[in-house]
């Protein structure tokens, strides 16, 4: 059995070390990680030092997140700059060329696989988020998420937003299906062995929808080199919505599952914490790892103290059973 890939997103660290490519993977190390995601922050200007640290071995690269370098008119991360849900012929070409930019760093730093968001519906409508958070402000202190389920006014605006996305999304999928078999296809054969996982996002309008993920897998499975990426805290939030289990969701697409996004959540909706710090059931979650398929990466919030992201190290180790 092979020791399973245990990532830090370089997100986390990015704040802190900007340019400093080199010194950001040489602390991902000193903190225990023998691998990095690269992540969307990354701008063109740490890449020398990130070189200089692969090539004497601080630690190795598992994924990238799209869009890595961060194009160099954007400031900051800008993972969203470009959907390849969009009907617009030059967005396409714009994602298009930025996500081969990706997948050629990639396939220079040894990656496996590339993280995508792949857009959203932009049509405008009466959000859950939206009416959770006036639920949530008028029960104050004694907010419970399992009262939600019994308020009739929010349950009737979580059936009016379902139903108006279904009328939406299917034209969404079938863009991204098209824009990723262009990829793949102006890339050629060499680059099939580099995954594109589409990951779970956190937003109700967020394509693909958490209830419709196993139905876009299906769709997708045309192309065997895109695959699905599981965000736990990003599944959390919609769980909190009543929109879709955590659960449900992995139950639905663990066949497909090449990554994991791994923090925690807590009741208020707040992520990309610390492990331990919040209210995800890792005990259901990890029954669905696959240790020696999958790429598992911690994405926390800059503001982590150091020693909880050891620690959250330390606890997914102890899920893998290192």
């Amino acid at each position: 059995m092979s020791t399973p890939t245990i990532s830090l997103s370089t997100s986390y660290l990015q704040s802190k070390f900007k340019s400093d490519g080199y010194g950001m993977l040489c602390e991902a190390a000193e903190m225990g990680f023998e691998y990095v995601e690269l992540g969307h922050s990354t701008p063109i200007t740490a890449l020398d030092g990130i070189e200089k640290a692969l090539g004497e071995g601080v630690v190795k690269v598992s994924s990238l997140h799209n869009f890595c370098p961060v194009p160099p008119f954007t400031h900051g991360a800008a993972p969203n700059l470009y959907t390849p849900a969009t009907s617009s012929k030059t967005e396409s070409q714009q994602w298009l060329r930025h996500t081969k930019n990706t997948m050629n760093m990639a396939a220079k730093v040894g990656a496996r696989a590339v993280v995508c968001h792949t857009g959203a519906v932009k049509a405008f409508f009466c959000q859950p988020h939206s009416a959770l958070l006036k639920f949530r402000n008028a029960l104050e202190d004694d907010f419970e998420l399992d009262k939600l389920a019994e308020d009739q006014k929010y349950l009737r605006i979580k059936d009016k937003f379902l139903s108006k996305m279904k009328r939406h999304t299917k034209k969404g999928y079938k863009n991204i299906i098209a824009n990723f078999a262009s990829l793949y296809g102006e890339l050629g054969e060499n680059f099939k062995e580099i995954l594109c996982g589409v990951e779970n996002r956190e937003d109700p309008q967020d394509l693909p929808a958490d209830w419709e993920f196993a139905e876009f897998a299906e769709m997708a499975s045309e192309l065997p080199s895109v695959k699905l990426w599981h965000d736990v805290g990003h599944s959390k939030k919609k769980e909190q919505l009543q929109l879709c289990t955590q659960q449900a969701l992995l139950e639905s697409t663990a066949e497909h599952l090449i990554g994991w996004h791994l923090h925690d959540c807590d009741k208020f909706g707040k992520d990309h914490i610390a492990i331990g710090k919040g209210d995800i059931d890792f005990k259901l979650v990890s029954r669905y790892f696959k240790p020696d398929d999958q790429i598992f990466t911690l994405e926390l919030n800059h503001a982590v103290k150091r020693a909880d992201a050891i620690d959250s190290l330390k606890r997914v180790q102890d899920m893998l059973q290192i």
